[in-house]
């Protein structure tokens, strides 16, 4: 390996090999920390060697040194996963083969298990003079090994994990720039080389300039030659995405269809395909290619995939697909089949809660929703708190008092909100005030005794808790201050939507109805939760009746509402039997109809107002909710 001030981790990498190999040869660029020491407690023999901008270069200095009859490249930044030593002994006793792909597993971003992609690199190869690496950058050992045997090479069934593409270590190394100034030093030798034009778009893709990236993969795809390189399926991919994100959909469509046409199993560029027909607004059609892409399963390892593809997230996105074609159960299916392989998926427990609470499905469901995952995470189990003290629905308040992994503070919590909470005036806040489970500065505790000090109309009770939550730089101090009209802007939406959820669990809807007034003005009602609108919907109806005169006085003079506002308010309409809200809904509706599901909301609206007038016993399986929660979700 080659490194420079890896102390960070090189540790870890070495840890993963040290009973795997007979030497450890490092090649040292330079370092200044404690690389060294680290190296020398492995018995790693340590090579100085001067850094000439040329990976390739630099590997193969190292490569000289060695005395061994196989050769494992790691960077100081990977780790064998798990190598089993008779496997890797079954491997190089193949006289057939002179060099493995090796699996990698790149994590990026924050370094979550969910976010990772994989390709493939020759790392494991024969001790010969004649292997070698070639490139700058993105160095690779294949093309010597293809040119000295004339054979192809197979893929070995082990896996190195690679962390350098996690956003503290780009950070940390300035990866883009030094890979910039790399390659473009290169190409000014070798304008023609298509490698490094694949390379550079590769950088700019990475950094989110696509217009940039294309001026260099659109020649590798019209300029590439028979044998067709290794990387050509991903630069149809990215070609494809960036493409799209530059508003050349059409384009997109073309380049995806034409590498489908070369890499019929191309689990990724198929679930590509999927993502355009829903944004052109074909559901069937693109829940169709989602399942195709379900089928194709994990891509080969000659393919450069993410995390998911084929696999949870492809699942995950055709239950979403599902809930576009207004076919819940059709949904819950996928997702529980994600939980049921990838369970720490997140977006996928969270769809299966809202759609669940939608449905009102039973307790044994939300039994094994929970169970699904072991243990819960807090993550998930606030998110459960929060749903059912915002619903405030009994079965499922029954069920998360239950939860064996609830502390005692917390279930305390739940019971006090539980009982006060429906009562109105003061008793709220008296409670909360009393409360021994909090301390006086807890975030958590002050939100919710200043909600209640809202609810109970004790706005001087209020200020001081406002004024400490904004040395906190809690969101609620800006919100404190718009409620009162001391501030003429409101808060951002999504501070709105926080403190919504909360006004909405203490019961406190003359306060809730102003925020639900003022996120309907900034056409933010496609962010509600399926918890929030539940809260609204089953709010005492007096308040319902006050939001609907609000909304219908000024839904006139709003030039397009959103088809989530028309939903809402249709549904709350049907809640406190106003004919007029309904009315205007339709009347509305009128003007959106080239919009998805307008045409579907508006017959439920007459049927609606019908059964206002006539005891209508009509089985529908579509309500406004249902429509709510398809026109809100996004793939």
């Amino acid at each position: 390996m080659i490194v420079k001030n890896e102390e960070t981790h090189l540790a870890r990498c070495l840890e993963s090999v040290k009973n795997l190999v007979s030497e450890i040869l490092i090649g040292d660029t330079g370092s200044s920390d404690r690389t060294s020491q680290i190296a020398a407690s492995f018995g790693a023999r340590i090579i100085p060697i001067a850094w000439e901008n040329h990976f390739a270069e630099a590997r193969n200095q190292v490569l000289l040194h060695a005395s061994c009859s196989w050769i494992l490249v790691l960077d100081a930044d990977e780790e064998a996963d798990t190598w089993d030593s008779e496997q890797l002994v079954a491997l190089i006793n193949n006289e057939q083969t002179s060099g493995y792909f090796i699996p990698f597993v790149s994590y990026y971003g924050q370094g979550s298990e969910e976010d990772y992609f994989t390709d493939a690199v020759c790392r494991l190869f024969r001790n010969h003079p004649f292997i070698r690496f070639r490139g700058a950058i993105h160095e690779n050992a294949a093309e010597s090994i293809i040119e000295l045997t004339g054979q192809p090479i197979p893929f070995a069934p082990m896996k190195i994990k690679h962390y350098g593409y996690m956003q503290s270590e780009l950070e940390r190394k300035h990866k883009h720039q030094r890979n910039e100034e790399i390659i473009r030093s290169e190409l000014r030798q070798k304008p023609l080389d298509l490698q490094l034009r694949y390379a550079l778009g590769v950088e700019y893709f990475q950094e989110g300039q696509y217009a940039a990236s294309l001026e260099h993969f659109m020649p590798v795809l019209d300029l590439h030659r028979h044998p067709e390189p290794g990387y050509l399926p991903d630069v149809y991919l990215k070609t494809a995405y960036a493409s799209h994100m530059t508003g050349l959909n059409e384009m997109a469509e073309q380049i995806a269809a034409r590498g489908l046409k070369e890499y019929s199993d191309f689990t990724d560029l198929q679930e590509f395909k999927a993502l355009m027909l829903y944004r052109a607004g074909q559901y069937e059609e693109a829940y169709q290619s989602m399942l195709r892409a379900a089928a194709l399963g994990v891509p080969h390892h000659k393919y450069s995939t993410s995390s998911g593809s084929g696999t949870f997230r492809t699942q995950w996105l055709a239950g979403r697909l599902s809930e576009k074609l207004l076919k819940p159960e059709q949904a819950l299916v996928h997702y529980k089949h994600v939980l049921l392989t990838s369970q720490n998926f997140l977006p996928a427990w969270s769809d299966a809660l809202q759609l669940s609470l939608l449905l009102r499905r039973s307790d044994t469901w939300f039994e094994w929703l929970v169970n699904s995952v072991s243990p819960l995470s807090p993550e998930k189990q606030n998110l459960l708190i929060a749903t059912a003290l915002t619903t405030g629905e009994d079965s499922l308040l029954d069920f998360v008092s239950k939860l064996p992994t609830l502390d005692k503070s917390r279930r305390s919590w739940i019971a006090l909100m539980r009982q006060y909470a429906p009562e109105p005036g003061s008793r709220l806040y008296e409670e909360i005030v009393r409360c021994p489970i909090f301390q006086p500065d807890d975030p958590f505790y002050l939100a919710y005794l200043w909600a209640a000090a809202w609810k109970a109309g004790e706005e001087e009770a209020a200020e001081p808790l406002a004024e400490r939550m904004r040395s906190m730089h809690s969101p609620l101090g800006s919100m404190h201050g718009y409620l009162t009209g001391l501030t003429s802007d409101p808060p951002e939406p999504i501070r709105m939507l926080t403190v919504l959820q909360i006004f909405l669990q203490c019961r406190a809807y003359a306060q809730a109805g102003r925020l639900l007034a003022e996120l309907t003005r900034q056409r933010s009602i496609h962010s509600f939760s399926t918890a929030v609108t539940n809260a609204l919907i089953s709010a005492p109806v007096q308040y319902i009746e006050c939001w609907c005169l609000n909304w219908m006085e000024t839904a006139s003079e709003t030039e397009s509402p959103s088809m989530a506002e028309l939903l809402l308010y249709a549904a709350l309409g049907v809640r406190c039997g106003s004919k007029p809200c309904l009315e205007m809904a339709v009347y509305r509706l009128e003007q959106c109809l080239d919009e998805p599901y307008a045409l579907a909301a508006k017959a439920l609206c007459r049927t609606e107002m019908a059964k206002l007038y006539h005891p209508l016993m009509l089985q529908q399986k579509l309500s406004f909710p249902l429509l709510l929660r398809a026109v809100s979700i996004h793939l």
